[in-house]
């Protein structure tokens, strides 16, 4: 089977096609536009990654490598969904997969910050009938490609709310858990656990666009949880794919409470999936504590749980 992938959200593309070329055979690869390859994905996915150096060439790379495709899976750019639609017609199965901010939307506190009047001008500029419109416009592509696709698959259950098609029995609508590289997040194996335990700071959390540091950490006070977090910010600093297991391990635990406009997401992030597969426990959105990688988050589940929807698809 020849898979294609369009763009990619926090290497889940990438994850996939090594795996469905490792597990099952298949010839699947990403075609990604990234001008800066801010987290190291795409270097460390070389093997299975086409890098685009603009737009234009994106598009060009997507028509040529869809022509001979089996499956042409869209990560997040709703738009590709239309305009390969345009192209193809009904002859290519298609599906459409969100991944969390490209639906569910970011926190309004990461605007960026630059001064007071800056933030003021930012926050009027909000309210202007042309940002408005183009909000609209946006909800009206993601409606529009999902009807489009043969299937809209999500990467947490919640998201599964965002998507709203005019046939459900025409298109699908699923989770499919994010597959964790196992080959990459794995326990240290090197020292026992209680040495570990001796030498491992207490907790971490990462400040991204889907936290508000200051929010979560009076969520955990008035919930009673006593914990010595290290914050990183991840966005200011950011952590290179490759480094991030050993990273995860000085901790013992992975805070793991992320909010968009102070609605706590209730799902594990990537990360915090990373975290168990490295063994530090994880507190999760519901405050309780978890240790181990659930087994539908190993490639041996999702794989094959992806290979069905394939199959089931119709054109």
């Amino acid at each position: 089977m020849r898979i294609l992938h369009v763009d990619d959200a926090a290497a889940v593309s990438c994850i996939l096609a090594k795996y469905q070329q490792h597990i099952q055979g298949h010839n699947s690869k990403v075609i990604k536009y990234d001008r800066y390859d801010k987290f190291g994905f795409y270097k460390f996915y070389k093997d299975y990654v086409t890098i685009a150096a603009s737009d234009e060439q994106f598009l060009k790379h997507i028509i040529e490598d869809a022509k001979s495709a089996d499956i042409v899976h869209i990560h997040t750019r709703a738009d590709m969904v239309i305009k390969l639609r345009n192209k193809f017609g009904k002859s290519k199965k298609i599906i459409l997969h969100y991944h969390g901010t490209d639906i569910r939307g970011l926190n309004k506190q990461k605007l960026p910050h630059r001064s007071r009047v800056s933030d003021i001008a930012i926050s009027l500029i909000l309210k202007y009938r042309k940002i408005r419109n183009i909000l609209l416009l946006k909800k009206r592509i993601h409606y529009k490609a999902q009807n489009l696709a043969n299937a809209v698959i999500v990467s947490t259950p919640d998201l599964l709310n965002y998507a709203s098609t005019k046939n459900d029995d025409a298109v699908r609508k699923l989770y499919l858990p994010n597959p964790i590289d196992l080959d990459v997040f794995k326990p240290d194996a090197i020292m026992s656990s209680t040495i570990n335990d001796d030498i491992k700071k207490n907790a971490v959390t990462m400040d991204n666009e889907v936290t508000d540091i200051p929010w979560a950490l009076e969520y955990l006070e008035k919930n009673n949880i006593n914990l010595d977090i290290t914050v990183h910010d991840r966005m200011k600093h950011p952590l290179m794919y490759q480094d991030l297991p050993n990273f995860l391990k000085q901790y013992k635990t992975y805070v793991d409470i992320r909010n968009v406009n102070k609605k706590i997401i209730p799902a594990l992030s990537k990360t915090a999936l990373e975290a168990l597969a490295c063994g530090l426990d994880v507190l999760d959105y519901r405050l309780k504590f978890r240790n181990g990688l659930p087994k539908e988050h190993c490639p041996s589940s999702v794989i094959p749980s992806l290979s069905k929807v394939y199959d089931e698809l119709k054109i």
